[in-house]
Order: C-alpha cells, then structure tokens, then sequence
C-alpha cells in the first residue's frame, strides 16, 4: 500500500509539472500573438489551459487505484478458488479415508479370529441344551441290572420299576450361556457385513472423478454431503463398540459356563457309605 502511494504521489507531482508548462506555453503564446497581431489574447488560449493533463490516474478518495484493488473476480470452470478448493478437499479426503481403511482392516482381522473362537465354544455348548442318548442307555443299563439282581435273589419285581425315559429340562445356565453366545455372535458377524459395505463405500467414493476443476469440486462436495447424510463417521466409530459388546457377552457367558463346575460338590466317603448300605438293604 505504501508504494501505491507513492507512485500516485509521483503521478500528481508530474501533472503538477505538466500544468505549470502548458499554463507558460499558454502565456507565451498570449503574448507573442499580442505582439504580432495587437489581440489581447488568443481565442484558443482558454481551451489550451483547461485540456487536462494525459497521465491523470483515476484515483479515490483514499489515494489507491480502484481497479487494483478489486480486480474483475475469475468465475472460470478452472479458476484460482476452484483449484484451491480440489487440492484442500483431497488432502483431507485422502486423510479420512486412510485412517478409515486402516481401522477397518484391523476391524475385520479381529472380528475374523473372534468369529472363529466363538464358533468352537458354541459346538461345544450346544449339546448342553440337548438331551443326551448315551445318558438314556446309561439309565436303562443301571435299571436292567437292578432287576438282574432281584431276578437272581428270587425277589418279585416291582413293575414300577420299568425303565422310563425322563422328560429332558436343559440347564438354566445352559440356555443363558447358548443365548449370550449366539447373540455374541449374530452381533460379529453383523459389524463384519458393515464393515464389508464401508470398505467397497469407501473405494466408490474416489472413483469416477471430474476433470474440470469446477465439476470435480460440485462432484465432491455431493459425496461428502452424502457421507454426512447417510451417517457414515457414526458408523464407522460404532463398530469397534458394537465388538467391545460381544467380546462383554461372550466372557460373560463363558463365566455362567464355568460356574456350575466350580460350585459343583465332590461326593464324600460317608454319602458313598451310606449308598451302598441303602443298595444292599434293598437287595
């Protein structure tokens, strides 16, 4: 702003100058023409004075070009503001979407191993909930034998004692330890879809770009209005809490599936003793 002020200051000095020499032109002229003719002036010596200066600048009240100051805006499809805003946009977009891809493929990697273990305890939690046949025959053997026995000591046999296979009531903790893991589970398997569907999102978002520089900068401002619109950050940092959430129900139920063994009383001699007493006594 300084050297503008300047230049102008110079440019007012030279008309200044210029005036002062047409104003002793002017007279010069005045006076040689009343010598020669005897006229007391020359009829174009008043136009003469007033013919403004030729290097007048058009200057405001501040002193500063105007056309410097605001120059014509470039509303170009490749204009300065367009190129701007492509090379900031896709600085941040690459940002974002490497961090994303990155979480994501850690993402997937757990929930893969994760899946896999929870696959193999639910194989061998689900035939809690099942009724056992080796059990069955288990009991029918003990029943046949009984009555071998009485068979052997003459004694009748009381026919309520004919093996009946008993109704099968699964285990509390059986069926709260299948539904903790199944729900587990369901959840994994659900965020690993998700997080299918984010990668393949994710690689359409930088595909298909615009080469002018105005259509490139419409085309990602809709893309990334369309990632705010469809909650796609909510998404992305909702999967590793959803996994928290099934890694939380699965050591739950692991716990519920080891309580019973721990709880689970051995027999002592005295209860074997009196057993066997109360066996004899009835044969």
């Amino acid at each position: 702003m300084e050297a503008l002020s300047d230049v102008v200051d110079e440019l007012r000095k030279v008309r200044k100058s210029l005036d002062d020499l047409q104003q002793k032109a002017a007279s010069a002229r005045s006076s040689y023409i009343e010598e020669a003719t005897g006229h007391d002036s020359d009829p174009l010596s008043p136009h003469i004075a007033t013919i403004p200066g030729p290097l007048e600048p058009q200057v405001d009240v501040h002193g500063v070009d105007q056309d410097w100051l605001n120059p014509e805006p470039d509303k170009s499809e490749n204009a300065e503001i367009w190129r701007t805003y492509v090379e900031e946009g896709d600085k941040y977009d690459a940002q974002l979407l490497a961090k994303w891809n990155e979480g994501i493929d850690v993402f997937l990697l757990f929930t893969g191993l994760f899946s896999a273990i929870l696959s193999a305890f639910l194989v061998a939690a689900w035939p809690t909930i099942q009724p056992d046949p080796a059990q069955g025959q288990t009991d029918a053997l003990v029943i046949i034998s009984q009555q071998l026995v009485l068979l052997s000591l003459g004694k009748p046999m009381d026919p309520s004692e004919v093996y009946q296979a008993p109704n099968f009531q699964a285990p509390v903790w059986a069926v709260m330890v299948n539904c903790l893991w199944f729900t587990s589970l369901f959840i994994s398997l659900l965020t690993a879809v998700l997080a299918m569907l984010l990668k393949e999102w994710l690689s359409a978002y930088k595909e298909g770009i615009a080469l002018v520089t105005l259509e490139r900068a419409k085309q990602r401002q809709m893309r990334y209005d369309g990632m705010i619109n469809w909650k796609v950050p909510s998404i992305v940092s909702m999967l590793p809490l959803a996994i928290h959430v099934a890694v939380f129900l699965f050591l739950t139920g692991l716990v519920l599936l080891a309580w019973p063994a721990s709880t689970a009383s051995v027999p002592s001699e005295e209860s074997y003793d009196y057993d066997v007493r109360e066996f004899e006594s009835t044969t």
